[in-house]
């Protein structure tokens, strides 16, 4: 299958990709040219990151078409300025030639001029040669925007008609033949469009008339729900007309009047326990005996989520809201028009003033096609659909999505690929750039959106999407999304008006296979702002054999503004994910509900609960040289900054260099029994209540004690966690709890004594200084200081670029209690990776050494906050993983939700639908870094009859045999490798191409031929180092994988994976300096 899918553009694109990196090589390893090497961003030594776009390249193709809005004509050729269209050729308006033309060309938008219409692709471009829709800065002054909205700068009549408005005579109304739910006022900066216009939201009529008057709480000017007695939370009632139940919120302060003031109106509500992003639902009850009201519950039932006590809420258009002298309008709807009214600040004449009315939704829809370029534009006014309340799926359609509730500007609505969004504009829309694959078998791929900013929108800033939605077990149920760049955008007031489920994101990207994140600067979103999930959702049966996901150079400041329980940066499902040098800064999350408990609560339960980083559910990451930093650790001020991490079930992720100041708590961990994190080299300044919350604590210390001497319910794998090299100062909190009694470790004594405890990898915790470790973390200066504890505190750590299915990894450092256990640490989200919470009972394959003790594990060049690289003496020590654990037989317990029916399935897994180092008909790769001067030794074998080994020859050269009944290959290198120094070796089976090749040192050392298609499954046990009878190696080894696929597969190249993993960005700082001598802990190191 894998073969199927790259074997089309994807591959050609990536194979163009390689051809041009190795010309720039010129065969010499440690060159510049792959993405991740590059700078996207203005990096500060003091630890900030501005904005630093491309600037804009007017490029265009072979042949050109103009369109002038305002001053064309479709009956014109198009070919030149003079003689420019009125519109483009994809707009349902378009006649004449205009209508009639076809072909690839470059369309050029004047500038200065609105373009107001909708273009639907019709046509793709072609690789190399593409569709381009732009702006030439030598054709016409200002902005080329392309505009959903009616300009009306006249027409407009005094008063009101309807009789509910309250003060008529201060309003005006005009009639318009569509319905819009957006309204600006615009005043413009020249008589053409200009960047510089000044744009104002006019609000729907509502109640109250809030503003954002705190920025910390922008819904501080809203009303809330008192819910006397009890119980306070939960509450139901019925609809006026005794048909639905519905959620009742009583506020008896506010809800005094009568019923015709409330029923009808849409109300905008928060929810609990978590998330709370404020969701629209026509109010539908009303009690004037219990000042309450009744709603819909987020997902449609009452109870679906939560409204409780303090929760807030506003309500909105009603013609009786219409009121407020600072601006506001209100539409009567009738049939597809109707009447606008409409209040302007300051008592302003509309006729006097530009106002822009929403009427199109989606301004460029994309869908089904391929190799097109939207650059240089600007985009505005959009509108949205009419009822902002609809749930958004089809019901009769086992919960597809429906249409016309997901607009953007730039839109796919299905397949589609090559397609490149640069240097645009997106300003007062819905959502900037949408891209889902929401049919069965549609393909997302090499989407590029950059240089672009993106401000004041309803939803997304940019989101693309696999098609895949929760409660979808088959993979077929939609299509899926593959390599997607998002690059040095800025993005500022997103996300305004969420749609009826779903936050919207600044950024937001699902389930992509290879995605890179990189520049963008993010400023008060209000939900996350760079939101990223890898490989598949929970509860899906897909296979996911490679994930590579990029996340650097980004800063995300004063973000989750509104709801909660989300990160500035948030990562979720499969990795590989590499998080690094980015900036996350004051993250929100407040619940004011939640405050409102803690002014009387012994323990409070924190004002906020937004992350600088957050790993939900999120596995295989590596989060390395970011800064992380809170505006207080106050426990009781709405201020107070949650957490720099916050993981739920995560595992198998590794946090080091990375600096956190001025957080309630340094990391939070839940569902952490699978062990299997690291910690090392971070610096934690000034945490005010637990450094690392690893479970919940018990209530007092005491109890924690008695449940500790107790039986232990819960086994957490604390003996595979490591907490080395971390630097603490001014921790006025407790250190740590990680056992599942809830025992409290309160000082930094207690808790590295916990680690030895339990047996931790590494648990030396690192140091406590006892002064300033930074210069002026304060005022933002992450730099240390001169005499700073964090010198040389740091940790070298190896991170591997992530591979195809690889089916088995080991660091050769042992668990912390048991030197003969060699933990293997791969990631690959096979079919029975199903839910989320059951991941880490999925088999591993750790090596048992043979007479191996803890004196075996040496330093190693790789690593150094453990010693982890382990010796073999050549007589009688090695490791193996026996044939029987490589070889199971699982049952996945499958239960479908929409797809088939319903219905419930145990399904079998076994043979080669297991995956581990059993290398049945695929490709396959083993990947190892030693040293050795030993001959005719086994370094990895699995072999009886059939199978493969990588061995070390009479010579001292690689060895590298693949075996199968009637057929066997045999490569050798052309160099040998026992020279006693350390090799980084690859070796590779592709068997398409029945071809093997040796790579030595990020080199290809030898190809030769190979077999083809054929089973080289055996009963052997997997052997490192050396098997029973004999072979066996003496040197050391620090790292070995194996993976079934090839360099190919895995969309990479030997010269990219040796640059990562012997030059990469983990071996430098937050400003891509390399340490001299040993690393500084935290993120910036201090070069003398």
């Amino acid at each position: 299958m894998r073969r199927v899918l790259l074997g089309d553009r994807g591959m050609d694109r990536w194979l163009g990709v390689v051809a041009v990196v190795l010309l720039a090589l010129g065969g010499v390893a440690g060159a510049q040219p792959f993405s991740w090497q590059e700078t996207y961003a203005t990096v500060s030594p003091s630890g900030d990151l501005a904005w630093s776009p491309e600037p804009f390249a007017f490029e265009t193709g072979d042949s050109v078409r103009y369109i002038d809005y305002e001053g064309g004509d479709d009956s014109r050729d198009g070919l030149t300025a003079e003689t420019a269209w009125k519109h483009h050729p994809w707009d349902p308006q378009a006649s004449g030639r205009a209508r009639q033309c076809q072909g690839i060309h470059t369309y050029v938008f004047k500038r200065g001029v609105y373009y107001r219409g909708v273009m639907n692709a019709v046509e793709s471009g072609e690789l190399g040669n593409p569709i381009r829709l732009t702006s030439d800065p030598a054709w016409g002054t200002g902005q080329a925007v392309i505009s959903g909205g009616h300009r009306i700068s006249s027409g407009w009549q005094q008063g009101a008609t309807h009789k509910d408005i309250p003060a008529p005579d201060k309003v005006w109304h005009i009639d318009l033949d569509f319905a819009p739910r957006t309204v600006y006022l615009v005043q413009p900066a020249a008589d053409l469009a200009s960047a510089d216009d000044g744009i104002t939201r006019i609000p729907l009529a509502r109640m109250p008339n809030w503003k954002v008057s705190d920025p910390e709480d922008v819904k501080s000017e809203w009303w809330r729900w008192d819910n006397p007695g009890h119980p306070y939370f939960n509450l139901t009632m019925k609809s006026q007309d005794g048909r639905k139940t519905l959620a009742m919120g009583r506020d008896t302060e506010h809800i005094t009047g009568p019923k015709e003031l409330y029923l009808g109106a849409i109300i905008w509500a928060e929810f609990g326990w978590v998330d709370g992003t404020p969701y629209p639902a026509y109010v539908e009850g009303f009690d004037a005996g219990k000042n309450a009201l009744g709603f819909e519950g987020y997902l449609g039932s009452a109870t679906s989520r939560i409204i409780s006590r303090n929760h807030r809420y506003y309500l909105e258009d009603k013609p009786h809201y219409l009121d407020d002298p600072e601006g506001e309008y209100w539409f009567e709807k009738k049939g597809t028009g109707g009447r606008l009214y409409i209040i302007l600040p300051n008592g302003q004449n509309p006729n006097t003033a530009v106002i822009e009315a929403g009427k199109e939704p989606t301004l460029i829809d994309l869908a089904g096609h391929h190799d097109i370029v939207v650059s240089g534009l600007t985009f505005r006014f959009a509108n949205v659909a009419w009822d902002l309340t609809e749930i958004p799926w089809l019901y009769s359609q086992k919960f597809r999505l429906k249409k016309h509730l997901h607009p953007a500007s730039v839109r796919v609505w299905g397949p589609a690929h090559d397609i490149t969004i640069a240097n645009c504009t997106f300003e007062h829309v819905n959502s900037g750039v949408l891209m889902k694959a929401v049919n069965p078998g549609d393909r997302i791929d090499g989407i590029v959106v950059r240089d672009c900013a993106f401000r004041e929108t309803d939803h997304h800033g940019v989101s693309i999407e696999e098609g895949l939605l929760w409660g979808d077990t088959t993979p077929d149920r939609a299509g899926h999304l593959f390599d997607v760049k998002i690059l040095r955008n800025a993005l500022h007031e997103t996300g305004h008006r969420s749609p009826r489920v779903g936050a919207t994101n600044a950024i937001n990207v699902v389930n992509a296979e290879t995605l890179e994140v990189a520049g963008n600067i993010v400023s008060r979103a209000w939900h996350a702002g760079i939101n990223v999930h890898g490989s598949k959702i929970s509860s899906n049966v897909r296979d996911c054999p490679l994930t590579r996901i990029l996340i650097h150079q980004n800063k995300v400041t004063d973000s989750i503004r509104t709801g909660d329980d989300c990160g500035n940066i948030e990562t979720w499902q499969g990795g590989s994910a590499y998080v690094y040098n980015n900036v996350s800064g004051n993250p929100g999350g407040f619940r004011y509900d939640h405050w409102v408990s803690d002014h009387t609560a012994q323990t409070p339960g924190g004002a906020r609960f937004g992350m600088a980083y957050y790993l939900d559910g999120a596995f295989k990451n590596y989060y390395f040289n970011n800064i992380g930093w809170g505006l207080s650790n106050d426990i009781r001020s709405p201020h107070g900054a949650t957490t720099m991490f916050q993981e739920i079930i995560s595992y198998q992720n590794m946090f080091f260099n990375n600096t956190a100041y001025c957080f309630v708590k340094g990391t939070r961990r839940q569902a952490p029994q699978a062990g299997r994190d690291k910690f090392l080299g971070n610096i934690w300044d000034g945490i005010s209540d637990w450094v690392f919350w690893h479970t919940t604590p018990a209530k007092t210390p005491q109890d924690g004690n008695e449940r500790d001497a107790g039986k232990v319910e819960k086994n957490y794998a604390l003996e595979t966690n490591a907490f080395a090299g971390n630097v603490f100062h001014d921790i006025t909190g407790k250190y740590g709890s990680f056992k599942s009694s809830g025992q409290w470790h309160r000082t930094f004594e207690e808790c590295r004594r916990a680690l030895e405890e339990v047996g931790s990898i590494a648990s030396d915790l690192g140091v406590v200084a006892d002064k300033p470790v930074m210069k002026d973390p304060m005022n933002r200066d992450f730099r240390l200081t001169d005499d700073s504890p964090a010198r040389e505190r740091g940790a070298r750590c190896f991170v591997p670029w992530s591979l195809y299915a690889v089916v088995g990894e080991w660091n050769f450092y042992p668990a912390g209690n048991d030197p003969t256990r060699i933990l293997d640490e791969h990631w690959y989200m096979t079919p029975y990776y199903y839910v989320r919470d059951s991941y880490h009972q999925q088999p591993m394959f750790p090596l048992t050494g043979v007479n191996v003790t803890k004196d075996n594990y040496v330093d190693g060049p790789l690593e150094d906050w453990t010693q982890g690289a382990c010796t073999f003496n050549g007589v009688d020590q090695y490791a193996f993983c026996s044939n029987d654990t490589l070889n199971q037989t699982l049952t996945i317990p499958i239960r479908f939700r929409w797809d088939q029916n319903g219905q419930k399935e145990d399904r079998p897994v076994s043979g080669s639908d297991f995956k581990s180092p059993q290398v049945w008909d695929s490709n396959f790769c083993i990947e190892t870094y030693f040293q050795t001067e030993s001959k005719e030794a086994v370094l990895v074998q699995k072999m009886a009859d059939r199978g493969y080994a990588l061995s070390l020859d009479e010579a001292g050269r690689l060895l590298f045999a693949v075996r199968a009944p009637g057929a066997s290959s045999e490569l050798t290198s052309s160099v040998p490798v026992n020279d006693g120094k350390w090799h980084h070796v690859i070796a590779e089976a592709d068997r398409a191409a029945q071809k093997l090749t040796i790579y030595v040192d990020g080199r290809e050392d030898s190809t030769g031929p190979g077999i083809g298609s054929v089973s080289v499954d055996n009963d052997g046990d997997l052997f490192v180092c050396g098997t029973p009878n004999g072979r066996r190696l003496k040197g050391t080894v620090e790292f070995l994988r194996i993976a079934l696929g090839t360099l190919q597969d895995a969309k990479t190249s030997i010269e990219e994976l040796y640059a990562w993993q012997f030059d990469g960005p983990f071996l430098r700082d937050f400003t891509g300096r390399r340490p001299q001598g040993k690393r500084d802990a935290g993120a910036i190191e201090r070069l003398d």
